[in-house]
């Protein structure tokens, strides 16, 4: 009983706190595949750009809270620049055009975050101190705060996509876009303003993970890893998906950490991915005809 209250539940809040971060960044990811139909390598570079930007608007600031509204803002606009000068003109190419741009985003990105803000390690202190007696254990109140505020992102994210016109057209753009062009709908537009909107939620993911991970330009690269982990393990393009497989990761890469060591941790999850793969080889929930 100790085991379970001082060991075992602590790790399992972990990994539902980094399931549900997890799921916002490879949420993004998710979309733009359905979209674009490019695996979006430079979307760990935005993650780790949304921490660089938190911090700092932090430093002049003074404040969390509005670089928790300035980050996903500042990191957007520039997933708007990106998506309207380099991954435009390549809508009608093979797709290892895309593989390839966005390969060579996420080096321009990450050495431009270096020259910037330098190669040391940084930290963002949590806007919320302290800790909860819960279940019979006490847990940091910033963690809870970040299970709660993902959770409400993920449920409010949702209901854009089924509740309002904005999001049915984003659906209907990964459905058939040469269809939703026939009908006058501005399909640029609306693969513009989703980069943006991709890229301001892997902001808001790293600047939200940043109080509890450290900020460095390498950050995106082993998220990335993860996200694209969670992306297909939930089905190329399933919004859905993604959502269940990014909690399963969370929870499972937190709880094996108590029994192997990081490196060994990362084998099981790829052995994992691989296991599901064979039983299931569109995921969880993917669509049949996305790969083919």
């Amino acid at each position: 009983m100790d085991y379970l209250v001082a060991i075992l539940l602590p790790q399992l809040l972990h990994g539902l706190v980094f399931g549900a971060a997890l799921g916002l960044l490879a949420l993004g990811l998710t979309v733009i595949f359905g979209l674009l139909g490019v695996m979006n390598f430079a979307h760990g570079e935005l993650y780790m750009l949304g921490a660089y930007a938190g911090i700092a608007t932090i430093g002049l600031t003074q404040s969390f809270w509005v670089a928790l509204i300035a980050a996903p803002l500042l990191v957007g606009a520039l997933g708007v620049v990106t998506e309207v000068t380099t991954l435009r003109p390549l809508y009608h190419r093979e797709p290892l055009y895309g593989l390839i741009l966005t390969f060579g985003l996420a080096l321009v990105f990450r050495e431009g975050a270096r020259q910037i803000w330098g190669g040391e390690i940084r930290r963002v202190m949590p806007p919320v101190t302290g800790s909860t007696d819960m279940l019979g254990m006490t847990y940091p109140n910033y963690r809870l705060f970040l299970l709660a505020i993902s959770s409400m992102l993920l449920l409010a994210i949702w209901l854009f996509f089924t509740k309002t016109r904005a999001g049915i057209l984003v659906r209907a753009a990964v459905q058939d876009a040469e269809m939703l062009d026939g009908l006058g709908v501005n399909v640029p537009r609306v693969f513009t303003f989703s980069f943006a909107g991709s890229a301001a939620l892997a902001a808001l993911a790293g600047l939200l993970l940043a109080p509890i991970f450290t900020v460095y330009p390498q950050m995106g690269v082993e998220m990335i890893l993860l996200a694209f982990i969670v992306v297909i393990l939930g089905g190329m393009g399933s919004m859905g998906g993604s959502v269940v497989a990014a909690f399963v990761i969370g929870i499972t890469q937190s709880l094996l950490t108590l029994w192997m060591n990081p490196q060994r941790v990362a084998i099981a999850i790829f052995g994992i991915m691989i296991l599901v793969l064979i039983v299931r080889p569109r995921g969880f929930f993917g669509r049949e005809g996305v790969l083919e």
